[in-house]
């Protein structure tokens, strides 16, 4: 038989009581815990994501063929493996 044992620590650091207080305001805004927020965002902060899934939001093109037909339009035209 296994079991899924979590085993939990405590870890202390130091801060700015303005960086404590902003966490706390965060954590009653999302209704959480100072420890569960605190948490989270160190998880997020370790957590292993391929770039995709972190910039994905920003794919896409870019549209150069409206407006004039200034320099930097003409070089970006150019560059963009798109167009």
């Amino acid at each position: 038989m296994s079991y899924n044992v979590h085993v939990r620590t405590t870890i202390t650091i130091r801060a700015e009581e303005r960086l404590r207080e902003e966490l706390e305001e965060r954590a009653a805004a999302q209704g959480k815990s100072l420890s569960r927020l605190v948490r989270e965002i160190l998880e997020a902060a370790v957590s292993v994501q391929p770039l995709g899934s972190r910039v994905g939001h920003l794919r896409g093109g870019l549209d150069l063929r409206r407006g004039g037909d200034e320099p930097w339009r003409r070089k970006l035209r150019e560059r963009n493996w798109r167009s």
